[in-house]
């Protein structure tokens, strides 16, 4: 009773971070008619469409069609420039992380906002190159913009994996394609029913397991929550010590009060390569296809690759257990389309997670044996640039055993780019 009053107040601690500076997913603050403004939406399609001739008429009452306009965003915490110059309805979008520039040109007003919004959903056509503008409008743009390489879509969800911690996709623990690599090393390192000893007793048979998990982090200005309903139905073969599993881990993401949706499914086959008296070795391969995106967002993606597993165990006594986990896996994107966009993040990655645990028994809870232990798992990035390409963490584990075996977690997670996280779990099985 003690353990589980000590991981509820941690998870209400968890919720309860106190938020960021950065309370919407976009931000503007743009200068128009020499007025200056600064302005918070929940998405992107309501940030461009403050941009349209009566959204601007509104908040900034001297603007008139030709008004130029120069706006600093804030799009989920990486900094793009818009600017409209004098007298066009031609609109400038500028990433100044990788010095990229882009013309998206219109009639009017009204289709010049509807063309940045397609262009932001990967739509090429809309996009011509700064450096083709007619000489009248270049000359009211910077030097550095006149000649900047072409900046597409694209360009603009690669910046926010190297340059963010908030993507919903990859470049930090909390998206998509890290989930993933943590849901293979899971599968391979907790069976369903499975406790944390060597050769623990499992019943054959089919096996279903379901829960919760919660990740919170409030880092580089933007409130992260996961909500994970981790799935999974499985079958063990006791005399081959084979375990045949389907994993679906879905979630539910809110990125400083904007939705995203996130969600996965693997199968694998955990294996007993050896074991002996006081030893015990398993391998899972596993394959992995995964989506994640918002409309707020204005895009998503989705992600495929494997994985191996490696879990050796052994009783260093009649008591203490050691436990070496291992995972490499290979992920990579692939473009969706998601609310009429498609984007391409063009990542291709491969995953280094390793970890040890000790555990020992801990006595019984109303009837049920008890297991108890201590975590770390260090996570590598190679290949596409990430914000944060390395992490650790460091948590505590109970397991129960008995009619439906149950498992809780509370894990610190800690990377570069001064992130931050708390996680805790909780899975059943029956």
């Amino acid at each position: 009773m003690k353990h589980k009053l000590l991981l509820t107040g941690v998870v209400l601690a968890a919720l309860t971070l106190a938020p960021s500076a950065q309370a919407q997913l976009v931000q503007i603050t743009a200068t128009v008619g020499g007025v200056t403004q600064t302005l918070n939406f929940s998405s992107l399609q309501s940030a461009l469409s403050q941009l349209t001739g009566p959204g601007l008429a509104a908040s900034f009452p001297g603007y008139t069609p030709g008004t130029p306009i120069n706006a600093n965003i804030n799009y989920n915490n990486q900094p793009l420039t818009l600017i409209v110059p004098q007298g066009t309805t031609t609109a400038v979008l500028v990433n100044p992380s990788t010095g990229q520039a882009v013309a998206i040109t219109a009639a009017t007003a009204g289709s010049a906002v509807n063309n940045v919004r397609a262009f932001f959903q990967g739509d090429t056509s809309v996009a011509t190159p700064v450096s083709s503008l007619p000489a009248s409008v270049l000359a009211q743009l910077p030097a550095a913009v006149r000649t900047a390489p072409t900046l597409t879509a694209n360009d603009i969800a690669q910046s926010a994996v190297r340059f963010t911690i908030s993507d919903p996709i990859a470049g930090n623990p909390s998206a998509l394609i890290p989930q993933m690599v943590a849901a293979d090393y899971l599968a391979g390192s907790a069976p369903s029913g499975g406790l944390l000893g060597v050769n623990q007793p499992r019943e054959a048979g089919w096996r279903f397991s379901l829960g919760a998990n919660i990740i919170a982090t409030t880092q580089g200005g933007a409130d992260t929550r996961v909500f994970t309903a981790p799935l999974r139905g499985s079958y063990y073969i006791a005399s081959t010590g084979s375990e045949i599993f389907l994993d679906a881990p879905m979630s539910f993401v809110d990125v400083s009060g904007t939705s995203v949706f996130q969600g996965s499914t693997a199968i694998g086959l955990r294996q007993k390569v050896l074991s002996g008296q006081n030893f015990e070795w398993n391998v899972t391969p596993a394959f992995r296809w995964g989506i994640a995106g918002s409309e707020s967002f204005g895009r998503g993606s989705q992600a495929v690759g494997g994985s191996v597993t490696s879990d050796f165990r052994y009783a260093l006594s009649p008591t203490y257990t050691l436990a070496m986990t291992n995972t490499i896996a290979y992920y990579q994107t692939e473009r969706y389309n998601w609310s009429g966009g498609s984007v391409d993040y063009n990542l291709h990655n491969q995953f280094y997670r390793n970890g040890l645990s000790i555990s020992r028994p801990l006595g019984e809870v109303l009837g049920r044996p008890l297991q108890g232990g201590l975590t770390f798992v260090d996570t590598r990035v190679a290949g596409s640039q990430w914000a944060i390409m390395n992490w650790q963490e460091y948590g505590i584990v109970l397991a129960t055993g008995g009619r439906m075996p149950s498992r809780f977690t509370l894990t610190y997670m800690n990377g570069e780019q001064n992130f931050q996280a708390l996680r805790f779990g909780f899975s059943t099985s029956f």
